[in-house]
């Protein structure tokens, strides 16, 4: 198999402007839709459950996954999401998921995973 090569280029910069993040979670809400997600880490089962909700709050789907790119992927493929902002908090909350699931934490959507004192998650990187 022939080794993949990348093109590194050399960036230049040149400002035009500086922007400063911020985020409101209560105005910058808005519902998708197509509906919204349920994200569960199964311990036993060695898998992130996640649940497709219709906006009448209806589970109609189920997808399964061990990693967070494999869940996203799956979930643009097929149509289920339209709103950018969606799909970022659907990252951020499948990586933690992952995490969790490799380093036996406990799973809590929309909040922070919860570490002992001093407890560092290292992260790996796969590539």
């Amino acid at each position: 198999m022939a080794e993949k090569k990348y093109v590194w280029f050399k960036q230049s910069v040149k400002l035009d402007e500086k922007i400063n993040a911020t985020h409101d979670p209560l105005k910058d809400w808005h519902p998708d839709p197509k509906g919204y997600f349920l994200v569960r880490v199964d311990h036993i089962k060695k898998r992130i459950e996640v649940g497709y909700v219709t906006n009448q709050h209806v589970i109609s789907k189920a997808i399964y996954g061990k990693n967070a790119m494999d869940l996203y992927h799956t979930i643009v493929h097929h149509k289920l999401i339209t709103r950018l902002e969606h799909a970022a908090y659907l990252g951020k909350e499948f990586y933690k998921a992952e995490l969790c699931l490799r380093y036996g934490k406990e799973y809590k959507q929309e909040l922070p995973i919860q570490l002992k004192d001093k407890e560092v998650i290292k992260l790996k990187i796969n590539s």
